[in-house]
């Protein structure tokens, strides 16, 4: 078992090199900006605070749900998940990784790596709470999912671009988000839509 695992994370680390160092100008400004929520907030409150005002009860408890579902992912991620597991990020644990800090970028080198001190890497939280989005909102949207997919990959992508994440760190977000997500949608749509048809007695 020991030597399995082993080997999956040496795979996993591996890998990570390789898209980590896959670099171009066009992603070293976007995959930053895909990881920085703060720069789509002033669009996204005001669209949500207008749907929650203009819809009706099925799209607030829509948009509401959404609301619930990241914010429990974020804290489950983190505040859970992260410390049972224990893992650090690749730029606390190696060097050559390509990092950014705000819109520089650096190559981690032992020095970097002592002043960024300990972090915790598994799951990505990033990918948790986009996944749960985007599985949430196709849920109740199908016709949403083929911009959310790109947006959840991108988004995931960017992790590892970024020096942030392994790919495993990624996968496992992304399933626990996915499946996470998709589960409140259902549970919140049979409530609000009545559950299931009860049939009549002749």
């Amino acid at each position: 078992m020991t030597a399995a695992l082993d080997a999956i994370l040496r795979a996993d680390r591996a890998l990570f090199l390789c898209l980590n160092h896959a670099r171009n100008p066009v992603f070293d400004w976007l995959m930053p900006a895909l990881s920085d929520l703060k720069l789509f907030l002033p669009v996204l409150v005001p669209v949500l605070a207008w749907r929650l005002w203009r819809g009706g009860r099925r799209e607030r408890v829509m948009w509401l749900g959404l609301v619930a579902a990241v914010v429990a992912a974020d804290l489950a991620c983190a505040r859970l998940i992260k410390p049972l597991v224990g893992r650090m990020r690749p730029y606390v644990d190696l060097d050559g990784v390509w990092v950014a800090s705000g819109w520089k970028w650096f190559v981690t080198n032992p020095t970097i790596r002592a002043y960024a001190g300990p972090s915790l890497s598994w799951p990505s939280c990033h990918a948790a709470n986009i996944w749960t989005a985007g599985a949430y909102l196709a849920r109740w949207r199908p016709r949403w999912w083929p911009g959310l997919l790109p947006l959840a990959l991108a988004v995931s992508y960017s992790r590892i671009y970024l020096g942030e994440h392994y790919p495993l760190d990624v996968l496992g977000g992304a399933l626990l988000g996915a499946a996470w997500g998709w589960g409140l949608a259902c549970l919140l749509r049979r409530r609000v839509e009545g559950g299931r048809t009860t049939r009549r007695t002749p």
